[in-house]
């Protein structure tokens, strides 16, 4: 049988009921009229209010029914996804860089009587991963190294063509993965962009004049980009030769823990006179950044919920949603009056969570700590001048992660023919995906979330991570026999029992400690 052309089941797009909606008006209609607080069917104004929501209803059904038309649930091409949710105002993430702070340094606590030179693009290899120097930098004389400098996971490419006039010329670039918002276009005819005059992104050309010199950027599955220009109506046709300079690396793979000793300068490194000289590169701490790009299966997941954000934040979900599109971000909460009553009304506090860099086993994601550039951005999307700037009269202000370190303490007994090792491998990989913020395709695990997101069968706030469910995951782990009966067979955070969180705390996974039975309860 033919698989269908279209998605049999109900989509449900929007994820917005009719009480959801009433609540987002009766929002707005605080803010003209703060004193606006009886929503009872008492008052004429606010039938007006209720039959808004039911339009807004019937039009979030026609908008599923669109969705399901536009096929989102089957698509596979990175480029066809593209194209799909620009339809929503949605914009897939690229790939970006990781950054590493160290020094150069003269091998055996030597110093040189000379100036040294050490030019931008200085490459510098980390095992497969290039990183460069995109400031240059210097030892002086009677030193033995360097300030601190930043190096980039990331390399220069350059592709050269000449244009055939024609219009909607399209350039697949060779060199893979492409690092997001690195390109560089120059034409006869002068230099393109792929911005508008206010830094968004272009997404159409219908945006574009004749005269415009921009050009939108699309990258496939591969991480090929592709570069598109315009008709001559909407775009400007590019003329005489055509120089492309981006850049290309970045990813998860390539990132580098502190102290890595595998560093290996390619360029050849000379003082002021001309000599060579030999230099070293040492990084105290671990890189930071490095994001592969989005996938097909992430935007899946996420581009429906930007019909629910329209250039502005009104509702919690709002704020939780925009801090996502920030490169990194993997959960949000905004935590409100609602949650806590110690918060002032109209003021809510936006805690995020990182990705952390992935297990190596099973690929799946830890939580960590957002950097203070993600911070930062995420503060200026929601800010007054924003991508999505935050409803008048409210205050939300953004801050990393509260997590709840827990520890977990077990005792089990194996199965006929496993090691201690491999089992005390095999439960970790268990706790560790039970934790875990996404699993390898970066979809959200729905067992873990910010204390208030934890909801019971009524959909309240549950504030728990289940003992059960860890015990559930170190019972089912490949080589476990059977969990033992004593009374601390299971402990977390030293407690035979649940972990209770705080409304704005995320659970992180800290200590494992499995103990043998078999083996008169040793420490695995």
């Amino acid at each position: 049988m033919r698989a269908p052309l279209l998605p049999t089941t109900v989509l449900d797009i929007v994820q917005m009921d009719r009480q959801s909606l009433l609540a987002r008006i009766q929002t707005l209609a605080n803010q003209v009229d703060p004193q606006w607080q009886d929503f009872s069917p008492n008052f004429p104004e606010n039938i007006t209010l209720e039959a808004m929501a039911l339009l807004c209803s019937m039009l979030a059904d026609l908008i599923n029914e669109r969705a399901r038309q536009l096929s989102l649930a089957l698509v596979t091409d990175r480029l066809a996804t593209i194209r799909i949710t620009r339809l929503y105002g949605f914009q897939l993430t690229g790939g970006m860089a990781a950054q590493v702070s160290g020094t150069f340094y003269l091998p055996n606590s030597g110093t040189h009587a000379k100036d040294i030179t050490i030019p931008a693009e200085t490459r510098v290899l980390a095992g497969d991963a290039m990183y460069v120097l995109q400031t240059a930098s210097s030892i002086t004389t009677g030193n033995n190294a360097s300030a601190s400098v930043t190096l980039y996971n990331s390399e220069l490419q350059t592709f050269v063509t000449t244009s055939d006039d024609t219009a909607n010329i399209v350039l697949r670039l060779q060199n893979t993965p492409y690092i997001d918002d690195s390109i560089s276009v120059v034409a006869a005819n002068g230099s393109y962009s792929t911005t508008d005059g206010t830094g968004r992104k272009y997404t159409s050309f219908l945006d574009m004049g004749p005269e415009t010199l921009g050009c939108i950027v699309m990258v496939d599955n591969n991480g090929s980009p592709y570069v598109f220009f315009g008709n001559g109506i909407n775009g400007a046709i590019p003329s005489g030769s055509i120089t492309i300079e981006y850049r290309t690396g970045g990813g998860e793979a390539n990132r580098v823990e502190a102290d890595y000793d595998g560093w290996k300068l390619q360029d050849t490194i000379v003082d002021v006179d001309g000599t060579r000289v030999t230099l070293l590169f040492s990084n105290s701490a671990a890189s930071v950044g490095g994001y592969d790009q989005m996938t097909v299966e992430e935007a899946r997941v996420q581009a429906p919920q930007a019909l629910r954000t329209i250039e502005s934040c009104v509702l919690e979900a709002d704020f939780e949603y925009v801090a996502t599109l920030t490169v990194g971000i993997a959960r949000a909460a905004c935590i409100t009056s609602n949650q806590d009553t110690g918060i002032a009304e109209n003021v809510g506090f936006l805690y995020v969570v990182a990705y952390g860099t992935p297990y190596t086993t099973s690929g799946y994601y830890p939580p960590a700590t957002p950097t203070a550039a993600q911070l930062a951005e995420i503060t200026a999307n929601i800010a007054s001048d924003g991508a999505y700037p935050t409803l008048m009269g409210r205050t939300v202000t953004v801050h990393a992660a509260t997590f709840a370190d827990i520890t977990v303490s077990a005792k089990i007994y194996k199965a006929a023919n496993y090691t201690a090792a491999l089992v005390k491998a095999n439960i970790t990989e268990a706790i560790q995906k039970l934790f875990a913020v996404s699993n390898e395709e970066r979809l959200a695990n729905t067992l873990i979330d910010f204390g208030y997101q934890l909801v019971d069968n009524e959909g309240a706030p549950d504030y728990k991570i289940a003992w059960s469910h860890v015990l559930n995951a170190i019972n089912d782990a490949e080589g476990v026999r059977e969990v033992s009966f004593d009374n601390d067979n299971l402990l977390l955070n030293l407690s035979r029992q649940s972990v209770i969180l705080q409304p704005e705390e995320f659970p992180r996974l800290s200590t494992i400690t499995i103990y043998d039975m078999d083996d008169s309860g040793v420490q695995i």
